[in-house]
């Protein structure tokens, strides 16, 4: 029992810790969970129709450290076209705050989500445990793709990044979608 209580004690060190260091060296980014209750989904096709896609406010993800790779041009029978890739490395207990839990991790209960950072809207391809204590989870990698402004047409609350919106030539401001503090 002592030994459990020494455990939980050093975790709950470390976890504060990072907490720290996210906070004051770190990053963030705005992560926002898929609606399916909300949401009007085509039931063949699986597209969105009337509203589209809808996602729950926004929560402000606050990151050990992201890192935002622009992608090459690959030449397709479309033309060229490239894709940006975002890593996100964050504290367990910060996936906790933004609604997310380990049982939505293990299930892949994450890929319809967004998170929008350096004024590009992404995709959450993978969530991840990448560490653990004593069996507790410490910290967790997101991994994400770019979701280009054509493919956001259908997503009214990303709107200002579709094709003509402001953010696709202007970028948003500096409040929205993470940045360095």
């Amino acid at each position: 029992m002592e030994d459990l209580i020494r455990t939980i004690y050093e975790t709950d060190k470390i976890l504060g810790a990072m907490d720290g260091w996210q906070a004051v060296d770190g990053d963030w980014a705005d992560y926002f969970r898929f609606d399916e209750a909300n949401s009007q989904m085509d039931d063949v096709y699986d597209e969105p129709t009337g509203n589209g896609l809808m996602y729950l406010p926004s929560q402000r993800l606050q990151c050990m450290h992201i890192e935002h790779v622009e992608g090459a041009n690959e030449e397709s029978e479309n033309g060229f076209y490239y894709n940006d890739d975002a890593a996100l490395i964050v504290s367990f207990s910060k996936m906790l705050q933004a609604g997310m839990d380990y049982a939505d991790i293990m299930t892949g209960n994450y890929m319809k989500d967004r998170v929008v950072y350096d004024r590009k809207v992404f995709r959450v391809r993978q969530i991840s445990v990448r560490g653990q204590m004593q069996r507790r989870d410490i910290i967790v990698a997101i991994s994400t793709t770019q979701v280009k402004p054509d493919e956001l047409v259908w997503d009214s609350q990303f709107a200002d990044w579709a094709p003509g919106g402001p953010y696709t030539t202007n970028g948003p401001p500096s409040t929205i979608g993470g940045g360095t503090q």
